[in-house]
């Protein structure tokens, strides 16, 4: 008879707030994208399904500051792209921060 061991699972870390972990693919139900500026304004960006599609709504938003900054024009500077999403209980917390 062999002597078997299993290996000791430990369960994924949570994301605080939520009750799942939330990874870069997960399915986020009624979260949106904003973007921060250095002088503490924000904007809303739009709904976003997960922080994949996110973070590829920031970086084209930024190219677009760019651009516009490139062609003379004065676009407030991102600090960071914030995703909201519900959390435990309904409230909306932030599942993830991207920088620009």
């Amino acid at each position: 008879m062999s002597n078997t061991t299993r290996s000791a699972r430990t369960p994924a870390s949570t994301t605080p707030g939520f009750t799942i972990r939330i990874q870069e693919n997960t399915e986020l139900s009624g979260a949106f994208l904003v973007v921060e500026f250095l002088d503490s304004g924000y904007q809303p960006l739009g709904g976003v399904i997960s922080i994949a599609e996110a973070r590829e709504i920031a970086q084209d938003d930024l190219r677009r500051r760019m651009r516009d900054l490139e062609a003379g024009g004065d676009p407030p500077c991102p600090e960071q792209y914030v995703v909201w999403a519900r959390g435990i209980g309904g409230a909306y917390q932030v599942a993830a921060r991207l920088e620009p």
